[in-house]
């Protein structure tokens, strides 16, 4: 019991697994064994594909496509480090510069582990659904289907933007970093929406142009705009779809922090675009399993599970809590901050747009996300009237994402 005892400590210090029930963790201990490594130790990552390996104590050298990095941790005062982690090559290793403690964990009772945690018992699920959903994320934890790429591009731009010392040289060198975006923004800045008296070929003329608001917000769009890609017919409308929706939802968040002048509009606009991220893993793991997938199905299974895959994504790039609060209560109506938050914008702005559009949506009363924001909830067939008196905004943002 002593050594399970070791174990489970590291294991409740460990990101990856300190949300899991006491059972949960007790049962993945027995899974794991502490060893010992001796100086100058080399392992590949292909040494250890049944097991996910994490640096305890000591200091080591990772090695990636010819970079080394250096590791250190220590036993009782810092987390383990994951020595691979889930990009590693094939050809990664690890070489100890001291004595090391590592801990391995069987992968297979890794992911059992971190399925059993998930908290699905809101969500009603038939067998094949529980089926889909228990694979789809094992997937995931073993690296078998890559999440979503973070939008580096995007979120340099808004940390660029943000800072009053920026200069407009710097921020042209990170857009043309890449050039889909560097073409599509070239692309919207000589649009009707902004069009000059001539064409404009730089970026540097397109930021000027367009002013460092309107960069980032069309920055934000295009680089998310990338990650709702499919290839088929059937997954490809409903990746567009959900993509327009997003869009739409992040113009309504916008002008809702806007207005209320409570919350970041631009992080507003990030809210709205990422609500609904996780329909983005599951259309790319139908499109791998499915070769004649009908939308009626893909549509049940986003709505069913898309809150738990948009937790997973917004974890992985790191966007913070705010953030992954949206994805997490999406769909849940009922939800309600103890303060004013982006999830409530996201879900105002998300009755908003299902409003206009005519889809389904409970009356406005029964959403706590109005109270929360301070927002008096329209009568039954009625606009929210802080969008309706933001008409042309409402119809410039939507111009300049579509642009």
């Amino acid at each position: 019991m002593q050594h399970i005892s070791e174990e489970l400590a590291l294991l409740a210090e460990l990101e990856l697994t300190r949300d899991l029930t006491d059972a949960a963790r007790t049962e993945l201990a027995s899974h794991c064994r502490l060893e010992d490594i001796a100086t100058k130790k080399r392992f590949n990552v292909s040494d250890s594909r049944t097991d996910r390996l994490f640096l305890v104590d000591g200091h080591a050298v990772r090695l990636s496509h010819g970079v080394g990095e250096r590791l250190q941790s220590f036993r009782g005062l810092s987390e383990p480090v994951d020595l691979f982690g889930d990009s590693a090559g094939p050809q990664d290793c690890c070489v100890t510069e001291t004595p090391c403690t590592l801990l391995r964990i069987d992968t297979a009772a890794l992911a059992d582990a971190l399925s059993s945690g998930l908290e699905v018992s809101d969500i009603e699920l038939d067998a094949t659904e529980g089926d889909f959903l228990s694979e789809l994320y094992q997937l995931i934890n073993n690296n078998l289907l890559t999440l979503p790429a973070r939008p580096e591009v995007a979120l340099k731009i808004q940390e660029l933007t943000n800072d009053p010392d920026t200069g407009i040289e710097a921020l042209t060198e990170i857009i043309q970093a890449d050039g889909t975006i560097a073409g599509a923004l070239l692309h919207a800045t000589n649009s009707p929406l902004f069009r000059a008296a001539k064409e404009i070929k730089s970026i540097r003329d397109a930021v000027v142009r367009l002013g460092f608001r309107n960069t980032r917000m069309l920055a934000v769009n295009l680089a998310l705009r990338q990650t709702f890609k499919a290839n088929h017919a059937v997954t490809r409308e409903a990746m567009e779809t959900v993509w327009a929706h997003a869009v739409l939802r992040s113009a309504y968040s916008y002008i809702i922090a806007d207005r209320l002048k409570v919350l970041d509009r631009e992080r507003a606009l990030l809210a709205g675009l990422i609500a609904d991220i996780g329909a983005v893993p599951i259309i790319e793991f139908i499109e791998m399993r499915d070769t004649h997938p009908t939308p009626e199905s893909i549509k049940m299974l986003v709505a069913k599970l898309s809150d738990i895959t948009g937790v997973l994504v917004i974890n992985y790039w790191g966007l913070g809590d705010d953030l992954v609060a949206v994805a997490e209560h999406q769909n849940d109506w009922a939800y309600r901050a103890a303060a004013p938050d982006y999830a409530s914008i996201a879900m105002v702005a998300r009755w908003a747009l299902l409003h206009d559009e005519g889809g389904p949506h409970p009356d406005a009363a029964e959403v706590a996300a109005f109270a929360t924001l301070g927002i008096d909830p329209p009568a039954p067939g009625e606009p929210i009237a802080m969008l309706a008196d933001s008409a042309e905004a409402l119809k410039s943002l939507k111009s300049m994402f579509s642009a």
